[in-house]
Parts: C-alpha cells; sequence; structure tokens
C-alpha cells in the first residue's frame, strides 16, 4: 500500500537556488520521516548521502534496503515523498501558466479532449493539463526510465465516482491515485500495487 507524506512551506527567500535548496532538504526529511514510522529505520540527513544512491537513469534508492521503494518530488509551496514495496513513482505540481507546445507533446488525442470542453474556463483547463502532467511524470519516475521516454506512449483516461473523479492507465500493470490538496497543488501516484487503499499524511 503506498504510503505518503507531505507539507506545505512558505519560501525563505526569493531566491530560487535558496527556494531549490530548501525544497530538497524538505524532501529528505520527509523520507527520514516515513523510514522511521513505516520501517523503524533512523537515519540522519548525512546518513543518507551514504546510503542514497541514483541509478544509471537517475532513480533514487537506498543501497542498504533495496526493498524499499520511495520517489520524492516538489514543487512551490510543497514537497511530498511516496513509499511502497514495489516501484512506485510521484508527482506534485500548482496549477497555472504552461507553454501550449507542451500539449502536443504530453498529451494522447482523448486527453486532450479534456482541455477542449466547450466554454471551459482557463483555470480549469490547467487543472486537467496539470492533473495529466502529473501523472505522465509519476509514470515515468515509477519505471525508471528517465525524461527521455515518449510521453504519450502511455495515457489516462478519468472516470467520475462518487469521491470525484478515478483514473486508469492505458499500461494495465499501473494503478493510480490523484488528489487535489486544500492548498490546490495536484499530487499524483504511480504504482504496481492493486488496492486502493492509500495512506495520505499531511505533515505541518
Amino acid at each position: 500500500m503506498p504510503i505518503i507524506y507531505c507539507q506545505n512551506y512558505t519560501p525563505v527567500s526569493d531566491s530560487i537556488a535558496e527556494i531549490s535548496a530548501q525544497e530538497h532538504q524538505l524532501g529528505l526529511t520527509l523520507l527520514i520521516q516515513g523510514l522511521k514510522n513505516i520501517y523503524d529505520i533512523s537515519l540522519s540527513v548525512r546518513d543518507l548521502d551514504k546510503y542514497l544512491k541514483r541509478t544509471d537513469s537517475g532513480k533514487p534508492f537506498l543501497s542498504l534496503w533495496p526493498h524499499i521503494h520511495f520517489n520524492i518530488s516538489h514543487c512551490s509551496g510543497l514537497a511530498a515523498c511516496v513509499f511502497d514495496s514495489r516501484p512506485v513513482g510521484l508527482d506534485v505540481e500548482m496549477p497555472g501558466y504552461f507553454p501550449e507546445v507542451l500539449i502536443d507533446r504530453a498529451l494522447c488525442p482523448h486527453e486532450k479532449q479534456y482541455l477542449d470542453q466547450p466554454g471551459i474556463s482557463q483555470a480549469l483547463r490547467e487543472e486537467w493539463f496539470f492533473r495529466f502532467w502529473t501523472l505522465k511524470e509519476a509514470y515515468v519516475k515509477k519505471t525508471g526510465t528517465g525524461v527521455d521516454v515518449p510521453l504519450k506512449d502511455f495515457s489516462f483516461t478519468f472516470y467520475r465516482d462518487q469521491t470525484g473523479y478515478s483514473v486508469t492507465c492505458s499500461d494495465s500493470r499501473v494503478f493510480c491515485y490523484q488528489t487535489i490538496l486544500k492548498s490546490r497543488h495536484i499530487l499524483s501516484v504511480c504504482h504496481e500495487d492493486h488496492t486502493r487503499d492509500i495512506r495520505l499524511n499531511i505533515c505541518p
């Protein structure tokens, strides 16, 4: 069962470099917290420097605990980390402006239809784009194939259900979870566990 830790933050400054460092540090803090809470593994940031490695395609893993699968993502105002017993990918974004060229680069024809609904507002159009974008990123991060994988080689379909929307992937081996947080951030997870049980922990 995927277990997610996420935390909102206030930027320490207007410096892009300092904000990036803040997000990175917060992501590591959530990783350390999850390892302690879920697996009873106590590590410091210095320990992570020794045990946190990357595959050739850049996917992080823990050299002493290869059975623990995790993924970290952060964006303006939010950091998150997901854990699972199988490969898992996570992406978070705040809906907003995006270059129109990304639509043709990332979305399949049926996915574009969600953005082209008659009378759709710009805000809702941006929301739909980032619903798909975060799922695409989460899929790529789960598979560990790197950023060069064609994003239109796989697709997602949304269905209305009692809680709003559920989503499926064209890759039948992959299961999806998506939620919009109170902060309006979109959080998406792609995983291999068929269970629909997801544990979302909002850290103070």
